[in-house]
Formats: C-alpha cells, sequence, structure tokens
C-alpha cells in the first residue's frame, strides 16, 4: 500500500470528522435562529422572516400542506368551479390549481383580510401614488417576491407586517373571487372539505460578496 495512498485515507477521515462536527455546530445554530425567529414570527402573527447578517440572511416560513377531505361536497357547494380547477387522480389525489388551492387554504386558516388596503399600506412605506399603481400590478401575497418588488422601488429594511398586511388583503382577494356569494353555512361546509397542515422552512441565503469569498 503506497503511502500516498494511506495519507488519503487519513485526511479523508479528518475531513469527514470535521463535517460531521461542522453539521453539528450548523444545526445548534440553525435550532437558534428558528427559535428566535418563531417567537418574533408568533408575537407578531407573521407568516415569513427573515434574519440578516453580513454575508446573506437566514429564510423562515410556514409551509403549508393540503389535502381535499371532502370533493363530493366541494362539488355540490361550488359546482362548475370545483370541478374545473381540481382535478381527480387515479390513486385518488387531487390535484388543484394554484389560484383556486390559494383561495381554500386561506379559508380554511382565516388568513384573509380587506381591512388593512394595500394602498394604505405602500403609502405608509412612503411611495407615491405613481409608485402604488405600478407595484400593486407586481405583487401577488407572496413574502419574498412582493420584499423584491418594494426594494426594486427603494424600499429597503424590514417590513414583514406590511408584507404580511399585503398577503392578507392579497388572500381576501382570492377567497372573494372564489367564494364571495356563498352562504356563511356553505363557506363553513367548505373549510371542513379541506385540511391543512402547517410546518416550519428554514435556510440561508447567500449574499453574492459571500459566495466570491469561497
Amino acid at each position: 500500500m503506497s503511502e500516498h495512498l494511506v495519507k488519503l485515507v487519513d485526511e479523508a477521515i479528518a475531513l469527514e470528522l470535521k463535517m460531521k462536527d461542522d453539521k453539528k455546530k450548523l444545526d445548534a445554530i440553525k435550532a437558534e435562529l428558528t427559535t428566535a425567529a418563531y417567537a418574533d414570527m408568533d408575537n407578531k402573527s407573521l407568516k415569513y422572516l427573515q434574519i440578516f447578517g453580513g454575508s446573506g440572511h437566514f429564510n423562515v416560513a410556514y409551509k403549508e400542506k393540503f389535502e381535499i377531505d371532502d370533493y363530493e361536497k366541494l362539488v355540490k357547494i361550488l359546482g362548475d368551479i370545483a370541478k374545473s380547477k381540481i382535478s381527480r387522480k387515479e390513486e385518488v389525489k387531487y390535484d388543484t390549481e394554484a389560484r383556486f388551492k390559494a383561495a381554500l387554504i386561506a379559508l380554511f386558516k382565516g388568513e384573509y383580510s380587506k381591512e388593512i388596503q394595500i394602498d394604505d399600506v405602500l403609502r405608509g412605506l412612503g411611495l407615491d401614488d405613481k409608485t402604488i399603481k405600478a407595484v400593486k400590478k407586481k405583487l401577488k401575497g407572496e413574502y419574498l417576491k412582493d420584499k423584491k418588488v418594494l426594494e426594486s422601488v427603494g424600499v429597503t429594511g424590514e417590513c414583514e407586517e406590511e408584507l404580511d398586511a399585503i398577503r392578507l388583503y392579497k388572500n381576501y382577494e382570492l377567497v372573494d373571487r372564489f367564494f364571495g356569494n356563498l352562504s356563511d353555512e356553505q363557506i363553513e361546509q367548505v373549510r371542513k372539505s379541506v385540511f391543512v397542515e402547517e410546518s416550519i422552512s428554514v435556510g440561508f441565503e447567500y449574499n453574492k460578496s459571500a459566495r466570491e469569498d469561497e
């Protein structure tokens, strides 16, 4: 056995041990960041949060698992719109059109509101009427995408609460579009026809400069 191969084995073992040790440290850091973020999100009733460092940021978001429990009831109440937006697969699973699915999730969780108008939120961030008109067309009610839209017009810093208000109003628009003509009793039946389970999703996002330093 050559001395070179012996050194390679030792080097590989040392690297693997270091990777395991680094992974333990990374997992501990992620856990501490997640705990801190979750407490802040819970306190402010937020669904998304970013913790910034010098070379990037840590993203925390709620993930949603969506299931249809009673397809027949949805079809009975909603009629053709449910048939056109939901397709039944052979293994008895349902594939739901994205916007209709988002509306059902918002309805199930009660996470929609028209109390705060998007114009007021954007005006509170210092945008003028002309910019507001342009920005409104690009907002989707999705935290990261909407944050980039706001950054493109000069809105910087933490604005999680404003972004959450935008999300709630965009959700209201979806709920009103698909279920606005339903009675309270029908709304409740639709809510009972689906199920949403939440979990936390976390991850780091690096700045370009941090990647170049690698």
